[in-house]
């Protein structure tokens, strides 16, 4: 990497691009390079630097062109966000919607089973029975437990 870049740096400064006064500022923990003095907690090492340090100013097309793409990004960030949005919205209403089913089955199965229990007649309780089981039936098929 440091090859790399040096031969960028050197590639730079053969093309004439303007030099700027860089200065190497060391930490116990990293390199920075300012074109000001060193903060606080670095140490000014520059005198150790063997070359030149190019700078190249970024032109007002590129500029333009970054601001462009950050302005499309946050565009596409907020329509994901909106469609993430709407999903949770449709998982939400589909959920509701099941766990209603559920209880609208559950409701139907007990009015059957009551209804059994209560019947004078055996016919009709035996209808009774099957609607129930085919009740508790369509639960178990659909996954609603209580």
């Amino acid at each position: 990497m440091s090859r790399l870049l040096c031969a960028f740096l050197l590639s730079m400064a053969a093309s004439g691009v303007a030099q700027a006064a860089v200065t190497k500022c060391e930490s116990p923990r990293d390199t920075l390079y300012t074109n000001g003095p060193c903060p606080a907690g670095y140490q000014n090492v520059t005198g150790s630097m063997r070359g030149n340090v190019t700078t190249v100013q970024k032109s007002a097309k590129i500029r333009q062109d970054e601001q462009a793409y950050l302005q499309n990004r946050a565009r596409m960030s907020e329509q994901i966000q909106n469609w993430d949005a709407r999903q949770d919205e449709a998982d939400w209403r589909s959920q509701n919607t099941f766990w209603n089913q559920c209880r609208a089955l559950e409701s139907q199965a007990r009015a059957a089973e009551r209804a059994m229990q209560h019947t004078e007649y055996w016919s009709y309780a035996d209808r009774y029975r099957d609607a129930a089981r085919a009740l508790r039936t369509e639960q178990y098929s659909m996954g609603c437990f209580f």
